[in-house]
């Protein structure tokens, strides 16, 4: 299990949990089972070490903004105590749950006194065309042919197959042919030609989800390929590639180009991953038993605050608002 690949999805749900094993342990009704359990839980891997910090991150930053303690106290450098000495027995239970703890919350994340946003890789960084946090941006290609980047999007252009092709290093994008009916999208390994009409792609690390909007699309993954009409999609990874299934709803798929987010009955952990996408900052969720209570609402990009007093009355989360427009929902 040490040595295993953790997904983002799965270390985002290590964070979650990391979160509720120390609001009980910190609780004052732990008790020492609760205390055996969490250092069994925090020993069960390096991803699992790494949750537990983050915790403590969190809550430290939480704890300043209600002036529990002083800003001073959120620095850069990381004291937590190893683990290995806590086991020790050698540490009272304050310098096993203490130390003074700050810098990155997780997966690229800082708080330094700025607005905390999602590190770009270097290929994202050194892409032809990339948007920013809220912005779109609509390329056109030869032969009439268009591709329109949504929010943090990084895409290249590409010269070697015989219609205009663009390569999507991360993020989202539609693409739509031009007057010879073909164009084309790389993404991961697979390969997606768009005929006489418009897919949509979406490429995460994770995974690849390609979309046909109109027309059809062919996708061509190693050893494998997939035909898709108007609704239907397939996703694909690294390691293998799913079979066609129908896209329910396209228009809120492509609200976005509109500037409108659309959830339909969809947990509030994925409805807070996809308004970070959109929104400057960071909305951080600290209450696991929240993170799958669904939600359906119809948001404008440019007020997506709005979804803070929804969340208030519909699930009960409490808002706590940080400089660099950092929301904790707990």
């Amino acid at each position: 299990m040490n040595g295993r690949t953790w997904t983002d999805a799965e270390l985002a749900r290590l964070r979650l949990e990391g979160l509720d094993q120390l609001n009980r342990l910190l609780s004052g009704e732990a008790t020492e089972k609760d205390a055996a359990e969490f250092t069994a839980w925090r020993g069960q891997s390096p991803a699992h070490e790494a949750a537990f910090r983050s915790a403590l991150r969190l809550r430290q930053v939480v704890r300043v903004a209600e002036g529990v303690e002083k800003p001073s106290s959120i620095g850069i450098v990381d004291n937590v105590v190893d683990l290995a000495q806590a086991r020790s027995g050698r540490l009272s239970r304050r310098a096993f749950i203490g130390g003074s703890v700050a810098a990155s919350v997780a997966g690229g994340l800082l708080f330094v006194g700025r607005s905390i946003d999602m590190v770009p890789s270097l290929a994202e960084l050194n892409a032809k065309y990339r948007t920013g946090t809220g912005e779109r941006l609509l390329v056109r290609l030869d032969d009439g042919a268009t591709v329109l980047l949504n929010t943090r999007t990084s895409l290249n252009l590409r010269g070697d197959l015989p219609m205009p092709t663009v390569e999507l290093v991360s993020g989202e994008a539609v693409l739509t042919s031009g007057r010879s009916g073909t164009a084309a999208l790389v993404a991961g390994k697979g390969t997606s030609i768009g005929k006489n009409g418009q897919f949509s792609a979406r490429h995460t690390p994770d995974e690849t989800c390609i979309t046909c909007l109109s027309g059809e699309v062919e996708v061509d993954w190693p050893g494998e390929r997939r035909r898709l009409l108007a609704s239907e999609e397939v996703r694909y990874s690294d390691r293998s590639i799913g079979a066609v299934t129908t896209q329910a709803n396209t228009a809120a798929l492509t609200a976005w180009q509109s500037g409108t987010l659309i959830f339909q009955d969809m947990p509030m952990r994925q409805v807070i991953d996809e308004i970070n996408r959109y929104r400057p900052g960071r909305i951080v969720l600290t209450n696991n038993a929240l993170a799958t209570r669904r939600l359906s609402g119809t948001y404008n990009i440019n007020r997506l605050d709005d979804f803070f007093s929804q969340a208030e009355l519909a699930v009960g989360a409490t808002i706590t608002r940080l400089p660099g427009s950092v929301v904790i929902l707990s």
